[in-house]
């Protein structure tokens, strides 16, 4: 039900297409082994690297052109980022992924190209103000060896 979500909210409505569905996300985002035996039990009993994978199936369960990650890897241990990032690496194949990260090197391991935002606060109206204010967008490589 937790992939099937999706589909079912844009109109698939056949059992046997929503099974597909779901195998090919679970297949696809590195997880169907795991859980295969167990789809009706909650996401929550998942470890947090199956939650985070198990989102990035709900994810392309949808077919996006786009797929925005926020710290996909912030709470992982260093073998869940792992799996996480070479999915990513696997994924970028079919679909544009943007991540926001603090991790600099994981920007480095996954991104092609990197956009590097600061805070800029001004006070208007006796007020302080913030928004995200694009510092440098450049190849990866470039960002980095610059």
């Amino acid at each position: 039900d937790n992939i099937a979500y999706g589909p079912r909210l844009l109109g698939v409505r056949d059992k046997t297409t929503l099974d597909e569905i779901v195998e090919v996300s679970l297949r696809r985002a590195a997880l169907w082994d795991e859980v295969k035996n167990d789809l009706k039990k909650s996401g929550l009993a998942l470890s947090g690297g199956q939650q985070q994978r198990l989102c990035i199936a709900r994810a392309i369960a949808v077919e996006p052109e786009v797929i925005l990650m926020d710290e996909p890897c912030s709470a992982l241990d260093p073998i869940a980022t792992q799996r996480i990032e070479e999915l990513m690496r696997e994924l970028v194949e079919d679909y544009t992924i943007i991540i926001v990260t603090h991790n600099m090197q994981q920007a480095l391991r996954v991104s092609d190209y990197t956009a590097f935002y600061n805070i800029r606060k001004d006070i208007i109206n006796d007020k302080e103000t913030r928004w995200g204010q694009l510092i440098e967008f450049a190849p990866t490589s470039d960002v980095f060896n610059s």
